[in-house]
């Protein structure tokens, strides 16, 4: 398998040659091969380890959103959310209702300052520039002195009453435009 070569003075040479494929390739096995092993056993150490430190990471979030979906799952949780979400809800109809609602507490203060005592308010709507009103009063001179006073004020038009009686009283409903 092997032949011995002459001795010579050039010793870059090889003293030995291989001329057949086994031998060829039990050279390579040792001289480069050695290294490419060496090579790949470091790489599988470098992974083994490393796989040690992502698992800690990996148990270390597992953990920590356990943890966080435990908290998530309590009870008062739940309902501080849903409370807290309607109050994100409410506080953005308010700020909607602030922009956009037209503010009419000086003219719901004029109707009712301008109704005289005796008659009393069952109910009160106000939608646009039209008031509806139901009133009860025991004095139909009252209603009529109020339904004048109405006619002539020139920020009311459309002015109507509907008077029916029931027994003593008198139910009176009353609708009318505000002039703008």
């Amino acid at each position: 398998m092997f032949q011995k070569e002459k001795k010579s003075i050039n010793f870059l040479d090889p003293v030995t040659t291989s001329e057949d494929v086994l031998g060829n390739a039990y050279v390579w096995l040792f001289n480069i091969g050695k290294y490419l092993l060496l090579v790949v056993e470091m790489i599988v150490l470098g992974v083994f380890f490393a796989r040690f430190t992502l698992d800690k990471k990996n148990n270390d979030l597992t953990e920590s959103i356990n943890d966080k979906v435990t908290l998530l799952s309590n009870d008062a949780w739940k309902q501080n959310s849903v409370k807290f979400e309607n109050y994100q809800k409410l506080l953005l109809d308010v700020k909607e209702v602030r922009e956009s609602q037209e503010i009419r507490s000086t003219t719901v203060s004029e109707i009712l300052s301008g109704m005289p005592s005796a008659l009393h308010l069952e109910s009160f709507s106000i939608n646009k520039n039209k008031v509806s009103l139901h009133i009860t009063s025991t004095s139909l001179g009252t209603v009529e002195n109020y339904e004048f006073s109405l006619k002539q004020n020139i920020k009311y038009s459309g002015v109507s009453f509907n008077i029916t009686k029931k027994a003593e009283v008198y139910e009176v409903r009353v609708s009318f435009n505000i002039e703008s």
